[in-house]
């Protein structure tokens, strides 16, 4: 028996040790929008991040995250193409159950002589930003946190992977058991 549960702890470490993280869901809700100086209480800002808390701190941070999604873009596998004209990634995060949600990301871009260029930002607890130029031509559009802004986090779920291989180790295990019992 002992033997099965050693298998067990030992795939389940390599489980983690393959890259299978924790996932939470998030969402916000209800925004100033800042140009029209109007509170859109079904604005919503959707997210999810994958990692875990490799150090055991109770806080879940940057460089423990493998992927950090705000409406849809993954600022943490867009810093790969990050370069000279455009910049894009998740600079600040954390996350930890007292503290809750931290984070800074977004993306900005231009051409070469910098006569045309646009970004978008995420700074919780301040707001969305999205800006464009070009010549003749300036927009900028910015949705804040207000305190009538709400948040709402899930519970982390394991990833798909993660349950292939739980399910790999109870098969596993199951099998010992069973050639086991009939060896007796």
């Amino acid at each position: 028996m002992f033997r099965h549960l050693f298998c067990a702890a030992v795939l389940a470490g390599a489980c983690h040790a393959a890259g299978a993280g924790e996932t939470w869901t998030f969402t916000y809700t209800g925004f100033l929008d800042s140009t029209a100086n109007t509170f859109l209480p079904d604005r919503k800002m959707l997210g999810s991040f994958t990692g875990y808390d490799d150090d055991r701190n109770g806080i879940v941070e940057r460089t423990e995250i493998t992927s950090f999604i705000l409406n849809g873009k993954d600022f943490v596998a867009c810093e790969a193409d990050s370069n000279e004209y455009y910049s894009c990634g998740a600079e600040l995060f954390s996350y930890s159950v007292a503290a809750g949600l931290s984070f800074s990301a977004g993306e900005s871009g231009r051409d070469p002589e910098g006569w045309v260029g646009a970004g978008h930002y995420f700074i919780s607890g301040d707001g969305e930003y999205q800006y464009s130029y070009r010549p003749g031509h300036d927009e900028s559009q910015s949705y804040l946190w207000t305190p009538q802004t709400g948040f709402s986090i899930n519970s982390p779920s394991p990833e798909p992977g993660t349950w292939a291989m739980l399910g790999v180790g109870l098969l596993v295990t199951a099998w010992g058991a069973r050639r086991h019992h009939t060896r007796k």
